[in-house]
């Protein structure tokens, strides 16, 4: 069994470490960036940066059956587009079939130097972990990038509104934001404004921003954006009101943290409380744990107690959120 698994972990290494260092150091090709440089914001390139093109991941007809193959599977389940959304949000510049078809050769990787360790058992938490943690790296980043964004709105709405004020139009007010603010809303109105240079309404630009982004604070702003391009009004009064809408809900969010901080702490000091204490009495005095590693009544409780505890977190989780 362990030459079995031995022999195949040599080529699952080999590829996953091909594959994570052809996506990170993979060149986009440069001729739509050549194409799209003169409706970007600024007009031009940076300079220094390259934007040269290079080789692409998926070169041999093997390796492209491979994750196109993974890739229409993927997608039947639907959970390609739940990945493409993610790193959509998260602002990761990595193809969904290539970065799935990575993930499933490191969880295979991953059982497998489980099982190299001599127990089926650390070779399901081997599995596990290699499969959990990407997913819960990727939505953490997602949410961050989320939280980032819509913090920095209020100054958005702000700045917009003064140019609005000053008689520029809505696309120059944009562009200004896009200039004087930092990412990531300076980079997603920088695409809100290159589109729209393209001749796509602006509108339909800004909704797919806040479909990206997944910022209910932003798809407010949309909303006002398009009443007011269709009924008419002051859209710069009407911003100054959405902005001062959203910094009384930041302040209430502060002060829904702030009340549930005990909670919160109590929370992860259950959580993390049985693993310690199991883990200091199996450094101690193994015989005394022993029964729930190797007998089957003490596996069940064992199991049993894991599945209770992830349960009463997900709860804990749920009860301290507090929706604003």
């Amino acid at each position: 069994m362990k030459i079995l698994v031995a022999i195949l972990v040599g080529p699952a290494a080999a590829l996953l470490v091909w594959g994570v260092v052809s996506v990170a150091l993979r060149e986009r090709p440069r001729r739509l960036t050549e194409a799209l440089a003169p409706y970007s914001v600024g007009g031009m390139s940076q300079p220094g940066v390259s934007t040269g093109g290079g080789s692409e991941f998926v070169e041999s007809p093997w390796m492209q059956r491979a994750v196109a193959g993974l890739a229409d599977f993927a997608s039947r389940k639907g959970l390609l587009q739940l990945l493409k959304r993610l790193l959509d949000q998260a602002d990761l510049p990595i193809r969904p079939a290539e970065g799935l078809f990575v993930y499933v050769v490191a969880v295979v990787l991953g059982g497998a130097f489980g099982l190299l360790l001599g127990s089926p058992f650390w070779g399901l938490v081997a599995l596990g972990a290699v499969g959990v943690i990407p997913w819960v790296a990727l939505s953490t980043l997602a949410k961050r990038r989320t939280q980032a964004f819509t913090a920095q709105l209020p100054d958005m709405l702000q700045l917009l509104g003064t140019t609005l004020r000053s008689g520029f139009s809505i696309l120059q007010g944009l562009d200004t934001v896009s200039r004087q603010l930092d990412d990531p809303i300076g980079k997603e109105i920088r695409h809100v404004v290159a589109e729209a240079r393209l001749g796509r309404p602006l509108v339909e630009a800004l909704t797919e921003v806040a479909q990206r982004v997944r910022s209910d604070d932003f798809e407010w702003v949309v909303t006002s954006i398009g009443i007011q391009r269709e009924v008419g009004g002051n859209l710069a009064e009407l911003l100054d009101i959405v902005a001062d809408t959203m910094n009384a809900r930041a302040r209430l969010r502060r002060e829904a943290r702030t009340l549930t901080a005990e909670g919160r702490i109590g929370a992860v000091v259950i959580s993390v409380l049985p693993v310690v204490i199991g883990l200091f009495v199996y450094a101690v005095n193994p015989t005394y744990i022993s029964p729930l590693l190797h007998e089957a009544f003490g596996e069940i409780l064992f199991y049993g107690s894991i599945v209770l505890g992830l349960g009463g977190i997900l709860w804990l989780r749920k009860l301290v959120d507090i929706e604003v």
